[in-house]
């Protein structure tokens, strides 16, 4: 025979509070202006903010909106990005090398 039982009143949710995301957890400053940058390129190699939004799987306004720097980007955002232009989330929040230096160990000058 089954005997229902009620569920307590100090379960899970009681004393459950909320604890915004780690400052760790969030991008930097010169990643966000990198993941911008990244997504103003995006933008033209696809043609519109719509079309590189559907690529995505998001809207266009918040693409746009991170873009001109209205809205914090994400570290999805960045997967999303990376995904869409063929590259590692590595490379694409990576600052730029600079033309002249070796790729593997960062050697300026003649090679």
């Amino acid at each position: 025979m089954l005997t229902l039982v009620r569920p307590s009143s100090e379960g899970q949710g009681a004393g459950a509070f909320y604890r915004p995301p780690s400052r760790f957890l969030r991008l930097s400053e010169p990643e966000q202006a990198r993941l911008r940058a990244a997504l103003r390129n995006l933008r033209r190699a696809y043609g519109s903010w719509s079309c590189l939004a559907e690529v995505m799987g998001v809207s266009a306004l918040t693409i746009e909106r991170i873009a001109q720097g209205g809205k914090r980007g994400s570290h999805a955002m960045a997967i999303r990005s990376a995904r869409a232009a063929g590259t590692t989330v590595d490379r694409l929040l990576a600052p730029l090398s600079s033309a002249d230096a070796c790729p593997t160990c960062g050697r300026k000058g003649a090679l």
